[in-house]
């Protein structure tokens, strides 16, 4: 608990070098709204860490010796600790790598080009169900990649995002859980539900899964 009173938001910090562990560690704690939990230099002390569970946000780099990946260790923790959130925190800003992040679950994708006021405040917004954005060039390159996996020109003029926002829509996901998939804030969620709605002719979520349902839209 903080000075206000309120429950700090805990950290598991996960790197293979320890002296960037040990520096994130000590600068995040000064951070009253931040608690740390725990930190892992290897993935067999991860794991055993992600099991007792007891943490808000799993914070891990991405390219560690033992891991592949990182992706490896994204997966388990989604599986041991369903209700933690999951941040990739790394210098690589290859777009391949966002997008394997993504696939495995991870809830948002931060580089370590930015100091530590920017990273806590990332990691308190993605505790409250936001996103930290991507560089713009990163995002356009990220939506190229994932068009890759949907090679047909949509119908009705949808872009690759709302494409995207449509098929999740159908598959049940809420604005907040469509907004971590994909990365994006929920502003930019419910602005483009908007736009979809417009293009399918329609008025609501409800009218948008059933035109897409009824004309075979999601294939």
């Amino acid at each position: 608990m903080n000075e206000t009173g309120k429950l700090a938001v805990s950290l598991l910090l996960v790197d293979d070098h320890p002296v960037v562990l040990e520096g994130l560690s000590s600068g995040l704690a000064q951070f009253p709204e931040l608690n740390i939990s725990g930190t892992a230099a290897s993935l067999a002390e991860a794991k055993l860490l992600i099991e007792q569970g007891g943490f808000d946000l799993l914070v891990t780099d991405l390219n560690m010796p033992e891991v592949s990946d990182g992706i490896e260790l994204i997966r388990y923790a989604g599986i041991q600790q369903p209700g933690a959130k999951i941040v990739v925190l790394t210098y690589s800003d290859s777009v391949d790598n966002i997008y394997q992040v993504n696939q495995a679950g991870a809830h948002a994708y931060i580089i370590k080009d930015c100091d530590l006021e920017e990273i806590a405040t990332s990691l308190l917004l993605v505790h409250r169900g936001g996103r930290p954005p991507l560089k713009p060039e990163l995002e356009a390159s990220l939506w190229r990649k994932f068009r890759e996996t949907s090679p047909d020109e949509p119908p009705y003029g949808l872009n690759e995002r709302e494409w995207r926002i449509l098929e999740l829509m159908a598959g049940g996901a809420t604005n907040e859980e469509i907004a971590g998939t994909l990365f994006i804030s929920d502003r930019v969620v419910r602005r483009s539900n908007t736009s979809i709605y417009h293009k399918l002719g329609v008025r609501n979520r409800s009218e948008a899964i059933a035109r897409a349902i009824k004309e075979n839209l999601l294939g």
